[in-house]
């Protein structure tokens, strides 16, 4: 999303350790990992072994009933991940755990707090919205963001947009769906109703807290089309009233490669976490879990995110 945040372009990221429970990934250099089944996403580079090989960590609930079939869980030792970060001298933990792996969720925030480690949660656990994990944190001096990742161009982020000019506009909106169909393993863990629930209430929350009154609403998964692989639609329906109690109804259809969605935004984040350890900040950024999470501790208005964001790059985006 920008080419620079503060002094960082994203080629100042470097990747020190990781985790993972799968066997044809844990024990693997990392830039062969991250092409092995289950993944599914086109090939975008062809990358050199970096010497970071992927580490096994506790499965916890990071297998699903649902998916379960996509994981071969490794035999291999689970590590120390406290210390493997702090061997590694690790600025920044991002969490991609499963939805609904609450526990697994739980274990990587409890491992980069006890390291003294920045945290994003690109998950819908509440770890960035618990005042329990905000105080832990703060008493720490380290930082945590979150929750749940928000795509650069998504179905959550465009409702949000499209419902918001539509009240701008003066429009009074009466009900509105948004249904996403795809065949990655997110959305075949959208079939574990159970599960999945959590993240079907971040994604109506996110949509909804754009207009100023209650509606009915619906939005989430709501199917698993395997020949689909990494790709996600998503249908969109508005009904509403403008000028004089008019009626007008929105049909909207967007098809999107599921994997690169939110690098875009996870690129920023990670460096705007980083550049707010600069500045020795701790405890929660509200300002970032606005900018790119569904699900943040206090929402932050649009119009107000760079105002908030005063260290936000400024001028034209590259190309």
């Amino acid at each position: 999303m920008n080419e620079k945040v503060g002094p960082y372009k994203v080629s100042d990221i470097r990747f020190v350790a990781a985790f993972d429970i799968d066997e044809r990934k844990v024990g693997k250099d990392l830039s062969e990992a991250v092409y092995a089944e289950p993944n599914n996403t086109r090939k975008i580079v062809q990358l050199r072994p970096i010497g970071v090989k992927v580490q096994m960590a506790q499965p916890l609930d990071g297998i699903s009933p649902i998916a379960g079939d996509k994981i071969q869980p490794s035999n291999a030792k689970p590590s120390n991940i406290t210390k493997v970060l702090e061997d590694t001298k690790t600025d920044v933990v991002v969490n991609l755990t499963p939805t609904g792996a609450s526990k697994a969720s739980d274990m990587y925030a409890q491992a980069a707090l006890q390291a003294g480690r920045a945290f994003i949660n690109a998950t819908p656990a509440k770890i960035a919205s618990d005042k329990a994990w905000q105080a832990k944190y703060k008493k720490k001096g380290a930082l945590v963001v979150g929750d749940d990742i928000m795509d650069q161009i998504g179905s959550t982020i465009l409702h949000k947009n499209l419902l918001s000019l539509l009240v701008n506009r003066g429009t009074q909106i009466g009900e509105t769906y948004q249904l996403d169909i795809g065949g990655g393993t997110e959305s075949q863990l959208a079939l574990d109703k159970k599960r999945y629930e959590i993240k079907r209430g971040i994604k109506t929350a996110a949509v909804a807290a754009a207009v100023p009154y209650k509606f009915p609403i619906v939005a989430g998964s709501s199917d698993f089309v395997d020949f689909m692989e990494n790709r996600r639609t998503s249908y969109f329906w508005i009904k509403g009233e403008y000028f004089a109690g008019t009626d007008f109804t929105l049909d909207m259809r967007i098809s999107l490669e599921d994997g690169p969605a939110c690098a875009g935004i996870l690129t920023d984040v990670i460096r705007m976490v980083k550049l707010a350890e600069d500045k020795e900040q701790a405890g929660t950024l509200n300002a970032v879990s606005s900018y790119g999470f569904k699900a943040p501790p206090r929402r932050v208005a649009l119009e107000n995110l760079n105002q908030e964001l005063g260290w936000m790059p400024k001028g034209p985006r590259p190309n």
